[in-house]
């Protein structure tokens, strides 16, 4: 008899650390690494990659980014100098920058992702979005630049 319930025991301890693992793995919204989605409009940007180079920490501590509002105006900071103009989203995936204008601030850090930011956004013609991820494509499709939702203005 004994047998018996060292065995159910056994097998009640297994059940029970399936059904605990089982609740682990599930994300939560607001902990950390949960991956919620966010709106293309009014988030703040941060630069994490352009011209297919990561944007090196230095330069992320100065944190070039961008924000798109609603009124179609967008600003943001390249990783010197800040700038300002306007974008336009047609059929929920072509992107367009227009009217762009920027400080002229001289630039001594070699890290500076500054032009190839510029570069890509004058480029830029389409847009793709997920997991808190905004790539900046060219009319191939192919990524110019990628940003990472680091939280709301």
């Amino acid at each position: 008899m004994d047998a018996f319930w060292n065995r159910a025991r056994w097998l009640m301890a297994v059940v029970g650390l399936a059904l605990l693992a089982g609740c682990v793995s599930q994300p939560v919204p607001g902990e950390e690494g949960f991956e919620a989605e966010v709106p293309l409009t009014n988030t703040y940007w941060q630069l994490h990659a352009v011209a297919g180079e990561p944007v090196a920490d230095s330069v992320a501590a100065s944190e070039a980014h961008l924000i798109l509002r609603d009124d179609g105006v967008v600003n943001g900071f390249g990783g010197c100098n800040a700038f300002r103009g306007e974008y336009e989203v047609i059929n929920n995936r072509n992107l367009v920058f227009s009217s762009m204008a920027s400080t002229r601030r001289a630039c001594q850090n070699k890290d500076n992702p500054e032009r190839a930011l510029f570069a890509a956004m004058a480029s830029t013609a389409g847009v793709q979005m997920g997991a808190r991820r905004l790539h900046l494509l060219n009319s191939e499709g192919e990524t110019l630049a990628e940003f990472v939702a680091t939280r709301q203005p």
